[in-house]
């Protein structure tokens, strides 16, 4: 089992990887497996079950997945961007640092082609850390740099080691002008190689909640993404437990085709 629980929230010393922080770290120092090594919440809590993690990409998705973390839902998160102080903010079981030495912790300040780039360079690392999974949800905005340009690169680190891989890409909001564009292209490119994807349209959760300020609409939409894919993830557990073991995957592909259905009907 690889090593998933970490101690503090700094840097490695390769600057690609950052650690549980300190508090979880605390809770969890009393679980450990077999090996001695410490355990995430999911280890804990599915020990036997399928194993899954939701991924951020970028500053939105990271926002998400620290939404994941702070309540303690029972996935693994992982949380990859190339802004050094953004990813020492959001609260993850892992994080992935890319593109330190080309960009110096500054991001891809919106664009995507570098935001590609960092994702190509540390693809290695982000295969390994998406390695151990039976499916994986990938959530990031579009529009801006990292989310947009390492996305693809992502999805394709753990579809292409055979990972149930969900696509989950978050519209920016109207009013965010020329970014409306950049993600309107990246969605057309995700969505013609990766059958498993949906586009969560902010201006429409926005509009269900016209007295939100930003602060409270962002956080709407992030509880409203946990909440959407723990639905999902629930359908997915349900299935692959009670679903027969086929030396064809009959039963994954079964799950697979339960949780798509489930994230397009939600």
């Amino acid at each position: 089992m690889k090593k998933k629980g970490w101690d503090t929230a700094s840097f490695g010393p390769d600057g690609t990887a950052l650690q549980r922080a300190d508090d979880a770290g605390k809770q969890l120092s009393s679980n450990r497996n077999p090996l001695g090594e410490k355990m995430s919440r999911y280890e804990i809590e599915n020990a036997s079950g399928p194993r899954i993690a939701v991924v951020g990409v970028g500053g939105a998705g990271c926002n998400v997945v620290s939404t994941f973390y702070d309540n303690l839902a029972p996935v693994d998160t992982i949380a990859i961007n190339t802004d050094k102080d953004a990813l020492h903010s959001a609260r993850a079981d892992q994080k992935l640092y890319i593109c330190k030495q080309v960009l110096h912790g500054e991001g891809a300040q919106g664009d995507a082609t570098i935001g590609r780039r960092c994702a190509d360079i540390h693809k290695e690392e982000i295969f390994e850390a998406l390695s151990d999974y039976d499916a994986v949800f990938v959530i990031a905005g579009l529009g801006g740099g990292t989310g947009t340009g390492a996305m693809s690169v992502v999805l394709d680190a753990a579809h292409s080691q055979g990972v149930m891989t969900f696509a989950i890409a978050i519209n920016p909001f109207s009013f965010e002008g020329g970014r409306t564009s950049v993600a309107a292209e990246a969605w057309n490119h995700i969505k013609s190689i990766y059958e498993n994807c949906i586009r969560i349209d902010n201006d429409k959760i926005l509009g269900l909640m016209p007295d939100l300020d930003m602060a409270q609409a962002f956080d709407k939409v992030n509880r409203s993404l946990m909440h959407y894919i723990l639905k999902c993830t629930d359908i997915l557990c349900n299935v692959l437990d009670d679903a027969p073991a086929g030396e064809d995957g009959s039963e994954a592909q079964h799950a697979e085709h339960c949780t798509i259905s489930a994230l397009m009907s939600a």
